[in-house]
């Protein structure tokens, strides 16, 4: 019988030898500790999330997770680093539909290519964009918030997070689809667009549930529609967009996991696997529904079809309102 050298010689000849080579790497996976990194600052949604199913996977694959919050250019530098890194299942990406599906659109130079650098894990929760006014603002319904902008075509503003953002993108939306008259001022990230919401210097935004669901709760803002197909199970109040009479007007924003372009097959699989056993927590649930999103998992082709989906809409948005930033 050939002895263990004689059986590796063998198969090297084969051409065998890498591949086994790999094989075994990947069954060793992780030996070390994992990193993630979020392209948003701490204690937001994404990244409560993500610290989230970072304690998740370090219990169920007994290494560390260390999350980094990478910020700056819609989630670019975030992405770029994720993308250049090692395909070895050690630097995870927390990516968003802005990394994913509206930024090569958007930006002239991206750093990376949302498709070719990048292998999807899957979709851990959406949130759907809502129009919301200030209380003080004498409108009840979409309707309603259509007509006073009609009849007042500099009355009106909305804040966003920026150009080009989630937010920005869904009330443009909303403005080709009803024909509302509204001036947009972007800002710097949604908190401040938040604060003058509350103050009355802005009168309308379009903002996730998540980051406005306090004070729809308190009574500072009303909540007119949200841009979903089908009400949320967070505000089952709250009529959708179509229900109110804007017809068309869906949109939201979503985070999922991924890795960099390249990563073995196994090591993919179990990522999924621990990811989808993670989502199925009702304690997982529960926590991301106190923050305001629904968990929503989506694995493999479909996963892929959504992100193509979106990408090919946003393009189109885009192009029409003719906005690139630098």
């Amino acid at each position: 019988m050939p002895n263990r050298r004689e059986c590796l010689a063998l198969l090297a000849s084969a051409g065998l030898a890498p591949v086994l080579g790999r094989a075994a790497w990947a069954q060793a996976w992780p030996a070390r500790p994992i990193r993630i990194v979020v392209p948003f600052p701490a204690g937001g949604s994404a990244d409560v999330s993500a610290r989230l199913i970072g304690d998740a996977l370090r219990d169920a694959l007994g290494q560390g997770t260390v999350v980094e919050n990478k910020l700056g250019a819609g989630g670019n530098l975030a992405a770029t680093d994720a993308a250049r890194s090692a395909p070895d299942g050690y630097t995870l990406f927390v990516g968003t539909n802005g990394t994913q599906t509206i930024n090569g659109s958007l930006y002239r130079r991206s750093g990376f290519d949302p498709v070719k650098d990048f292998t999807p894990i899957g979709l851990v929760w959406e949130s759907p964009n809502l129009v919301v006014v200030n209380k003080d603002l004498p409108v009840g319904s979409v309707a309603e918030l259509v007509a006073y902008a009609k009849a007042r075509p500099d009355a009106l503003s909305f804040g966003s997070s920026g150009i080009g953002s989630p937010t920005h993108l869904a009330a443009e939306l909303f403005k080709a689809q009803t024909g509302a008259p509204m001036t947009h001022v972007p800002y710097r990230g949604q908190a401040p667009a938040v604060t003058d919401l509350l103050s009355g210097q802005l009168q309308v935004m379009f903002p996730l549930v998540p980051d406005i669901l306090v004070h729809l709760q308190s009574g500072a803002v009303k909540a007119l529609a949200i841009a979903a197909p089908a009400r949320s199970e967070i505000l089952p109040a709250v009529p959708t967009m179509a229900e109110a009479g804007a017809q068309g007007v869906v949109a939201s924003a979503w985070i999922g996991l991924f890795a960099p372009a390249g990563l073995e097959a196994p090591i993919r699989a179990r990522l999924e696997r621990e990811l989808a056993q993670i989502l199925g927590k009702p304690g997982f649930v529960q926590r991301l529904r106190e923050l305001g999103v629904a968990v929503q998992p989506v694995f493999g082709d479909a996963f892929v079809e959504k992100m193509n989906s979106e990408r090919a809409h946003w393009a189109k948005l885009i192009g029409d309102l003719g906005v690139k930033i630098d």
